[in-house]
């Protein structure tokens, strides 16, 4: 599931990426599509769902037959001598006796080929199954990551659009002041204004600079995090317009309750399931370590054959001695007494078993949390985008009011510039807002466990210089 799923979307990108123009700017996809290949949280997460892997394997080994091979060579040069002590009554008993044999050297070698079944092995059984229960925490692990790379990508990929709409904002700040500024300086040369209006009218400039040097170095700061995901400097980002719309909501937030959701959640978060996983794998450890009190039962059985090239007789004779050898049977190993280490290994696991079940529960209640932290948040922000939208048409509508009661001598030129700096401020809030709403939504999916692709493109077809159907189906 994990593998098609990173296939799918690997599939779609490039898909859309085919056709678009040479140099469109950088998107929500683009930006996913270099974090796969470089997010180091990510590819930690992968060696690490392929350590499990290769652990299981180690931990299933220990069940099937293991089958050896050996064989040695050796020569081996033997001196031998006689002697007997004089006096036993047989006359030249010394000649008959004593004297040397001489030298001889033999060959040997030989052959063996072993093998050995477990029958019955009790800590092996429930090694493997606590090696399969953390080689499916491993990889529910990695599915949460992939999930949490499509929020931090969106994190990430909307700090850097805040940041620039931030310095693009003050940065209009400024113009619209310098512009009410020189009508301020006119006025007041031509006796229709105080200096004052002059004075706090280049207060307001001065603030704009400042606000437009923080987000300066707001913007790099965002740019500098996205590095740390993608591994490469990001292009011009595609952003929105200030009027853009929401994603989609058909069959989202807005079709479930919080109920439905927690429900959800409970069903098909990667984290809930993981720590379910972990405390399978520790109930495990503690049968495995039980089993130190129970025999191992194995089928041995081995086949050799050994060759000894040996000196016979005085003629320089050879004498080749062979033998070949069969065996099987059964071999039991009983644990008798261990000084107390097996009964302490099982209540280590227990408690260890203790840990990771209290942390189940406490995976359980952070979902709860998260669950009506996100859904709060989408809610939330859907009506402070509806907020913001009649902020800014009745923002507009003062700007005009202040201008014409500039016009009419009615209103300073200090009442203009407050108008305009709220107007650019609310348009400015307002993308922070659709921000934060679709980041809230893909928190809320995430939390819920099945955020996807889907998602991300849903999201990315609202901005400018994306396709407008990015839409994965299957």
């Amino acid at each position: 599931m994990i593998k098609s799923t990173r296939a799918a979307a690997a599939a779609v990108i490039a898909t859309l990426l085919t056709g678009m123009p040479a140099l469109a700017a950088q998107n929500l996809l683009d930006t996913y599509d270099q974090a796969l290949r470089n997010d180091t949280e990510l590819l930690t997460a992968r060696a690490e769902s392929g350590a499990a892997s290769a652990r299981y394997r180690q931990a299933r080994g220990q069940l099937l037959p293991q089958l050896s091979a050996s064989a040695s060579y050796s020569r081996v040069t033997q001196d031998q001598s006689f002697e007997s002590s004089g006096g036993d009554g047989l006359g030249g008993g010394a000649s008959f006796f004593g004297g040397s044999g001489g030298e001889s050297t033999s060959d040997q070698q030989s052959y063996s080929l072993d093998l050995t079944q477990p029958l019955f092995n009790w800590t092996a059984w429930q090694n493997k199954d606590a090696a399969d229960a953390r080689r499916d925490q491993a990889a529910l692990s990695l599915s949460a990551a992939e999930q949490q790379l499509i929020v931090r990508v969106a994190e990430a990929y909307f700090d850097v659009l805040a940041a620039r709409d931030a310095l693009t904002a003050a940065r209009e700040q400024q113009r619209s002041i310098n512009s009410q500024l020189d009508r301020a300086q006119a006025a007041f040369e031509a006796g229709l204004d105080p200096i004052t209006d002059q004075q706090e009218a280049q207060s307001s400039l001065d603030s704009a600079i400042v606000d437009a040097i923080d987000a300066e170095n707001q913007l790099a700061a965002a740019r500098d995090a996205l590095i740390t995901l993608t591994g490469r400097s990001p292009d011009e980002l595609s952003g929105i317009d200030v009027e853009e719309d929401v994603p989609d909501k058909a069959g989202d937030a807005d079709s479930r309750d919080r109920e439905d959701w927690l429900a959800v959640a409970l069903n098909s978060s990667p984290q809930v399931a993981a720590s379910r996983a972990a405390w399978r794998a520790a109930r495990e450890d503690i049968a495995a370590q039980r089993g130190g009190h129970l025999p191992n039962v194995n089928l041995v059985g081995s086949v050799g054959r050994s060759e000894q090239l040996s000196p016979f007789g005085g003629g320089g004779g050879q004498l080749n001695i062979i033998n070949e050898t069969q065996s099987i049977g059964v071999q039991l190993e009983m644990p008798l007494f261990a000084g107390g280490s097996t009964r302490a290994a099982v209540s280590e696991a227990g408690y260890n078993a203790e840990q990771v079940r209290l942390d189940l529960i406490s995976v359980r209640r952070q979902l709860l949390v998260d669950i009506n932290d996100a859904y709060r948040n989408v809610e939330t922000t859907a009506r402070r985008l509806d907020a913001l939208d009649r902020a800014i048409t009745s923002g507009q509508t003062a700007l005009e009011a202040a201008q014409a009661g500039y016009r009419l001598g009615n209103r300073t030129i200090l009442d203009v510039i407050d108008a305009q700096i709220t107007l650019v401020q609310r348009r400015a809030d307002r993308k922070q807002a659709w921000y934060d709403h679709a980041l809230s939504r893909l928190r809320l999916r995430r939390a819920a466990g099945v955020l996807d692709f889907n998602e991300l493109a849903r999201i990315n077809a609202r901005l400018r210089g994306a396709p407008v159907s990015a839409e994965h189906s299957g």
